[in-house]
C-alpha cells in the first residue's frame, strides 16, 4: 500500500490572528479572534447537481459563519481519483471529496483518512441507516467510520421506446436477448439509411464486474485476489462482446466518453448508465423508458449498487471536526432529500425514505423505479486496499481486448496488475 503513496507533508497549522486591545500602563488586555476554519470540498458534480451543492454549502457557511467555511470545487471527472491520491499524499489535497466508500481504503493504513465517528454522534448518521449501509461506511481494517454515505445509485438501462415499438420489441432480460434486439433495430434502421448503434455502457469497469458476478465468478474474491478474470467463461463472454462490436451492434467506449449524449441524439437504441445520469439525457424528440440491467442466461442474478459518499482527509483537529460537521449537515434529512432528488438517486437514510416528499419523488422517477426492480440481487464492491488499481486494470483490459488484443493476453496482464495492487 505504501508504494502508492508519495512524500507525506506535515498538515498545515491553522493560524490564529491576535488583535490586541487596551494599552498604556495598565498591563493591556488581549482578545484572540480566529478566522473560520477553511474546508475544501472536491467533487465532479456539474449543472443542476453543482447548483444543489452550492445551495447546501451556502446554507452551512451562513449557519457556521466565523467558525467554519466550506469552499467547494468542481474537478474534471477524468483522472479525478488519481488527482485526489496525488494531492492528499503530498499534503495539499482537500478535506473532503465526493467519491465511493472504498476510496478511503487507500488512505486508512497511512493514517490520512478522517474518522467521522470521532466527531459525530450516532443520531447524526449511524441510527439513520441500515446495517448494510453502516457496514459500507465502516468496512475498513480499523473498523472506523471513514465515509458518510450520501446517495445510492446503480446502473440501469435507458431505451429509445419509439424504436422498440417500431420493431414490435420488448425490453430484453438477458445479454443474449439484448444482442438479438440490437440486431433487429440496427439492421432495420441501416436498411432505411439511418446509422445507429445498438448498445453501449457508460462504465466499462461496472460492465465487467457485473458480468463476472453473473457468471458465478468474482471481481475480487474473499481472499482479496482477482484470480477469476481469466476464467474461460469470462473470456468467452468478452469474445462474444468483441464479435458484436465488430459487427456494429455494440460499442464499449463512445468517443464522447458518456453514451447519454449520443443516446439523446438518437444514435443508440439503448445504453447502460447510472441512474443519476437521467437528468442529463435530452429526450424531447422521442419517448424514453428505463429498465433493469440484463442478466446472463442460466447465471446468477446480479447488479451493482453504488454508494456515493463524503470521504475526508486529515488536516488538523479543528479542520477535521469542521469537515465532519459539514458531512453531517450535507446528509441531514432536509438536505439529503433535496440532493438525491436533484441527483437522480435513492437515499440511504430511513428518515428520508419515510417522508411523503421522497416517496412521491420515488414513485414518479423512472430511474428509481428501475433500481427498485433489482433490489433483491444488488451488491456492492468490497472495500479493499488496491481497489483503484483493480478498477483501472479491468477497464484497460476490456478496452484493449475489444480494440484487437488477444482476450486471454489482455485479461492475464490485467489480472496480474490487479493482484499486485491488492497485495501492496
Amino acid at each position: 500500500m505504501k508504494k502508492l503513496f508519495k512524500i507525506l507533508v506535515t498538515a498545515l497549522v491553522a493560524m490564529m490572528l491576535v488583535a490586541c486591545q487596551g494599552g498604556g500602563n495598565n498591563g493591556g488586555g488581549g482578545e484572540q479572534t480566529a478566522e473560520a476554519q477553511e474546508i475544501v470540498f472536491w467533487h465532479t458534480l456539474t449543472d443542476h447537481d453543482e447548483a444543489m451543492v452550492t445551495e447546501i454549502v451556502d446554507a452551512f457557511n451562513a449557519e457556521y459563519e466565523g467558525k467554519y467555511h466550506v469552499t467547494h470545487e468542481t474537478q474534471p471527472l477524468d483522472g479525478f481519483e488519481a488527482k485526489v491520491l496525488e494531492a492528499v499524499t503530498n499534503g495539499v489535497g482537500p478535506s473532503l471529496v465526493w467519491l465511493y466508500p472504498g476510496t478511503a481504503t487507500e488512505y486508512v493504513g497511512e493514517d490520512l483518512a478522517i474518522d467521522f465517528g470521532q466527531y459525530l454522534d450516532d443520531a447524526e448518521v449511524k441510527n439513520r441507516v441500515s446495517s448494510g449501509i453502516y457496514s459500507a461506511m465502516t468496512d475498513y481494517p480499523d473498523g472506523k467510520m471513514h465515509a458518510v454515505a450520501g446517495t445510492l445509485t446503480g446502473p440501469i438501462m435507458f431505451y429509445n421506446q419509439d424504436l422498440l415499438d417500431k420493431y414490435n420489441l420488448q425490453q430484453p432480460t438477458t445479454w443474449e436477448e439484448l444482442l438479438t434486439v440490437c440486431k433487429t433495430v440496427v439492421d432495420g434502421e441501416k436498411a432505411e439509411g439511418n446509422e445507429i448503434i445498438g448498445f453501449g455502457p457508460d462504465s466499462v469497469d461496472t460492465l465487467g464486474i457485473i458480468v463476472l458476478e453473473q457468471l458465478g465468478l468474482h471481481y475480487i474474491d474473499s481472499n482479496k485476489t482477482a484470480n477469476d478474470w481469466t476464467d474461460q467463461k469470462f473470456v468467452d463472454w468478452v469474445n462474444w462482446w468483441k464479435e458484436a462490436e465488430a459487427e456494429g451492434y455494440f460499442m464499449l467506449v463512445d468517443p464522447e466518453g458518456y453514451h447519454s449524449g449520443p443516446f439523446g441524439n438518437q444514435q443508440y437504441l439503448c445504453y447502460m448508465g447510472s441512474s443519476a445520469g437521467i437528468g442529463y439525457i435530452n429526450h424531447d424528440s422521442f419517448n424514453m423508458t428505463t429498465g433493469p440491467v440484463p442478466q446472463t442466461a442460466g447465471g446468477k442474478d446480479y447488479t451493482e449498487t453504488t454508494v456515493r459518499a463524503l470521504v475526508g482527509f486529515k488536516k488538523d483537529d479543528a479542520t477535521d471536526e469542521g469537515a465532519a460537521k459539514f458531512a453531517a449537515y450535507f446528509v441531514k434529512a432536509e438536505n439529503n432529500s433535496k440532493f438525491v432528488q436533484t441527483y437522480g438517486a435513492a437515499s440511504p437514510y430511513t428518515d428520508v425514505n419515510s417522508s411523503s416528499e421522497y416517496q412521491a419523488y420515488a414513485a414518479g422517477s423512472p430511474a428509481i423505479q428501475a433500481l427498485a426492480l433489482m433490489n433483491d440481487y444488488a451488491g456492492t464492491r468490497p472495500n479493499v486496499a488496491g481497489q483503484q488499481g483493480c478498477k483501472e486494470a479491468i477497464t484497460q483490459a476490456l478496452k484493449i481486448a475489444v480494440a484487437g488484443t488477444d482476450t486471454v493476453e489482455a485479461l492475464t496482464t490485467a489480472q496480474a496488475q490487479a493482484n499486485a495492487a491488492l497485495s501492496e
